[in-house]
């Protein structure tokens, strides 16, 4: 199982910690692997220790570029209080991984389908994480199936597929403002712009960041 993210106290490394204690009560043959830098890692480190997970859960640092640990994986987590868009979860759906995340504002809903390709669960719920993670480690057949579903619902989030659905809400809000009439499932609308706005940029920071390794290498 792993994470992936900056070890800040807004992602709740701590929630995923304490409810992986009860996967590894369980199954103690499973990992959790959490992967990134930043101020919590002392106190996350204290929290292995305390609950006696120092063979089940490791802090790996950062890694560059995370595909390679994806692929390796069976599940993915994201446990955020508030997540802007969530481009690790559409990175470990395009390699194959059911995701496990916490039903935060603004992306994780629109990304995962509950129950397809992915468990959403409440915010700050431990023990309804456990549960969902639980579900997914003791059903082999289950997981495999949500992880091909991820696999193609990832497609999704192409550029090209993110770009087009952007504009079409775009639209949609202006027509409504023209005409004075609220766009159908106007809410929805609001979190969906969000959603897809983030989801481009990051997408194409990610493109950037691809190409210029792929300059740097080339350099070599």
């Amino acid at each position: 199982m792993i994470a992936a993210g900056r070890l800040v106290r807004v992602k709740r490394y701590d929630l995923l910690i304490e409810a992986f204690a009860q996967v590894a009560a369980a199954f103690p043959d499973w990992q959790l692997r959490i992967y990134g830098k930043g101020e919590e890692q002392p106190r996350l480190r204290q929290l292995i220790e305390r609950l006696g997970l120092w063979n089940n859960v490791f802090l790996m640092g950062a890694a560059t570029p995370m595909e390679a640990e994806w692929a390796k994986a069976s599940i993915a987590a994201a446990t955020s209080d508030f997540e802007p868009f969530g481009m690790t979860i559409v990175e470990a759906m395009r390699c194959g991984l059911p995701v496990v995340s916490t039903d935060c504002p603004y992306g994780p809903a629109e990304i995962i389908k509950d129950g397809a390709d992915g468990r959403l669960v409440p915010v700050g719920d431990r023990d309804a994480l456990a549960s969902a993670l639980l579900e997914l480690v003791g059903d082999d057949e289950r997981r495999r199936r949500m992880g091909r579903t991820a696999l193609e619902n990832a497609h999704r989030f192409a550029p090209v597929p993110v770009v087009a659905q952007a504009e079409r809400i775009i639209d949609q809000a202006m027509t409504a403002k023209n005409t004075g009439r609220r766009a159908p499932g106007h809410h929805r609308t609001d979190s969906q712009l969000a959603g897809r706005g983030h989801a481009a940029r990051d997408l194409a920071h990610t493109a950037a960041a691809g190409a210029l390794r792929a300059i740097r290498k080339g350099q070599r």
